[in-house]
């Protein structure tokens, strides 16, 4: 009973940790109407299922959608991947790119 205890308050201390580190990480969450980015702010594509992950680049554009829907954001890639190349614009919600200061 002892060692269950004391498995679960160990990951539970390691879970606190890992959120502690995220939240003093160099780059921050977008979110729409909340911290939006502003034109000339660098951007990074932090979206593992995302084709241009790891894409880093300028925004250009914050674009609202019709009827409300919410905000895209538009930048231009200043850096080299598989699928993406430098001055490419692409177009991404801001659940995958963070800010990057």
């Amino acid at each position: 009973m002892f060692k269950q205890k004391r498995f679960i308050l160990i990951c539970f201390i390691s879970v606190l940790i890992v959120s502690i580190l995220k939240s003093m990480s160099s780059s921050k969450q977008l979110v729409s109407h909340t911290l939006e980015p502003k034109i000339g702010d660098n951007v990074v594509n932090d979206n593992p299922s995302c084709k241009h992950f790891k894409s880093v680049g300028i925004v250009t554009d914050v674009v609202s959608l019709k009827q409300d829907a919410g905000k895209v954001i538009v930048y231009e890639v200043k850096n080299k991947g598989a699928t993406y190349c430098p001055g490419q614009t692409l177009i991404k919600t801001f659940d995958q790119l963070k800010i990057v200061t």
